[in-house]
């Protein structure tokens, strides 16, 4: 059994579920636990946090080094002065004075608890008289705790070099070390080995055990990482010589943080009995002996994790000659470490473009392959993304009676995401617009539809517009796109402006949208755009706007596709070489005038 201070536990799991038992921090005087195991002294430990966990993990507050016990077997609740013994549905259930413990139960004084082959007794107070305790082991300086593991970031400053620390003076060294050159002949295996693979788990199960046949002594060892640079390091691989080759490793956090923190070596020949260590209550209950580890640093000199070895045998310490030599074996390990992680890095660069490459083709697939053939009408367009895929969405759809319907749309954001609300829209709008003769409710049920997808809270501007390629008739309805651009025969502009203005699709699911008719005379260019065309930036971060576009629509050439052409080369001209920052989409349909 080990017991360790207690920190807020944070099991990703159960304990919230009770929070009404458990009150804010009080002042009233503290409640105890004593144990008295077979031939074991008294154990006597305050209950001061307001949940004490016991269990087999070592996460837990107390510690039950049992397999009976369960991972999270049990806990205590502090509320309000008063103490609660909850079972964490546990294997084999928590008693309490031989009763099983089946909801969180108030403890009383001297109350017993059981839990497997483990009894402690509940004290209100302090007790007066109890056997004579062993001196008590004073917490870990830095609250560390068996099998915990955390250490605080490295220095970016600090001029990190790997050097030996060794503490033998106590110990009779009977253990003579291999053939130096039978341990540099392994760690040139060892590196050749490393430098054949790319896999990352692969890297590591290499090195420990090379490790592991260069030191027959070493009985357990593993290997930490952090998994980013401002985390904690995690356990990455392990290595033991037991029976239960899939049991925690010992950790102790005074030493993987003096490792890390000085980018030292670290060696004790007597773990127990260092003087550097003998404030840790961690170190006490792991029962090591001889230990060495060394950090595994990066090419800039910053601690990327840590490799130890520790064995339980007195009678073979590691000498400061197998510390050269971990030295060593950590370097190249290091080193295999940084490659493979720059190898992954590639292989996830090449499948993300594979992906976007794919959602590239088809989001290219819902935009239309071919332009409406109508006699007395021209249609045009153009479309590209910011990104590899986009949220700019336009499409033609003929009507059963022979109108066509020009929709087009801007969701909100760019890329993925964006992208996917696209192909939602694509069917969504071709449905409406087939199913309701009406412009105005085809919008309305649109955004009705749009609002009650689950397709996150983004909106969409959208303009849908019904040219009749016999009557010229236009119909139009707006949910807060910017209004289309008509350029007349005569070479004058104009805005559509809505006379019935909406909101986006998406943010109002009751809102009503309306219809407006327009005739198309003779020589009439209509022009629908997104807002990359218009707020398109220079490097003096000035936007193309609307005026430009205007001006630029009333200067080109009357045909469509060099029209739209003109227009495009304009905004890339303010542009210049900067770079496109949102998706940019023009559509256009012009009346042919008869004498063209």
């Amino acid at each position: 059994m080990t017991t360790a201070p207690a920190p807020p536990y944070d099991d990703p799991e159960s304990f919230d579920r009770n929070r009404e038992l458990r009150g804010p921090t009080e002042s009233a005087a503290l409640a105890y636990l004593t144990t008295q195991q077979d031939r074991t002294p008294w154990s006597l430990r305050e209950l001061e946090a307001e949940r004490t966990v016991f269990g087999r993990h070592p996460s837990s507050h107390i510690v039950l080094d049992n397999e009976a016990v369960s991972r999270h077997h049990a806990q205590i609740l502090r509320s309000h002065g008063h103490y609660f013994l909850e079972d964490l549905k546990s294997r084999n259930g928590t008693l309490i004075n031989g009763r099983l413990v089946d909801q969180p139960t108030e403890l009383h004084e001297n109350d017993a608890i059981t839990l497997c082959d483990f009894e402690f007794r509940f004290h209100q107070d302090r007790p007066e008289q109890q056997p004579t305790p062993p001196a008590p082991l004073e917490h870990d300086s830095d609250n560390s705790r068996y099998f915990a593991v955390g250490v605080e970031p490295v220095d970016d400053d600090s001029s990190s070099s790997i050097l030996s620390k060794l503490s033998m003076s106590t110990i009779h060294r009977d253990y003579v070390a291999a053939d130096l050159e039978a341990k540099l002949q392994a760690v040139l295996e060892i590196s050749k080995n490393l430098g054949q693979v790319l896999e990352f788990d692969v890297v590591l199960t290499r090195m420990l055990d090379g490790l592991f046949e260069i030191f027959p002594q070493a009985e357990e060892g593993f290997v930490l990482l952090k998994e980013d640079k401002s985390a904690n390091p995690v356990i990455r691989a392990t290595r033991n010589r037991s029976d239960t080759p899939d049991r925690t490793p010992s950790i102790s956090l005074t030493i993987v943080r003096e490792a890390m923190n000085t980018g030292e070596a670290i060696l004790s020949a007597d773990v127990m009995g260092d003087n550097r260590f003998l404030s840790s209550q961690s170190i006490a209950g792991m029962r090591l002996r001889s230990m060495m580890c060394a950090p595994l640093l990066g090419v800039d000199g910053e601690a990327l994790g840590l490799v130890q070895l520790a064995s339980r045998d007195v009678t073979l310490p590691f000498s400061e000659s197998d510390l050269d030599v971990l030295v060593g074996v950590a370097t190249q390990g290091a080193l295999a470490i940084q490659n493979a992680s720059l190898h992954a890095e590639v292989l996830k660069q090449r499948d993300l473009e594979r992906e976007l490459e794919f959602a590239t083709q088809v989001q290219l697939g819902f935009l239309p392959n071919k332009r409406p053939q109508a006699d007395g009408l021209d249609f045009c367009d153009y479309y590209e993304a910011a990104h590899r895929v986009g949220g700019d969405y336009f499409d033609y759809i003929e009507l059963p009676d022979g109108r066509i319907a020009v929709a087009v749309a801007d969701v909100a954001g760019k890329g993925i995401p964006a992208a996917l609300l696209m192909a939602r829209l694509y069917s969504a709008t071709r449905y409406h617009l087939l199913s309701q003769p009406d412009l105005g409710q085809a919008l309305s049920d649109l955004n009705r539809d749009i609002s009650t997808s689950g397709l996150g809270h983004r909106f969409i501007t959208c303009v849908l517009i019904v040219v009749d390629p016999a009557t010229r008739q236009v119909t139009l309805a707006n949910a807060g796109h910017l209004p289309p651009l008509v350029r007349h025969a005569d070479g004058s502009i104009s805005e559509v402006v809505s006379e019935f203005p909406g909101m986006p699709l998406g943010i109002v699911p009751d809102q009503e949208f309306q219809q407006q008719q327009h005739q198309l005379g003779p020589g009439d260019t209509w022009l629908m755009f997104t807002d990359g065309v218009t707020e398109a930036m220079n490097g003096d971060n000035e936007i193309y706007g609307t005026e430009r576009l205007q001006d630029s629509l009333s200067r080109a050439p009357a045909e469509l596709d060099t029209m739209i052409q003109a227009i495009v080369g304009d905004v890339e001209s303010h542009c210049a070489n900067r770079d496109q920052s949102d998706d940019m989409c023009l559509t256009a349909f012009r009346c042919m005038d008869p004498a063209t």
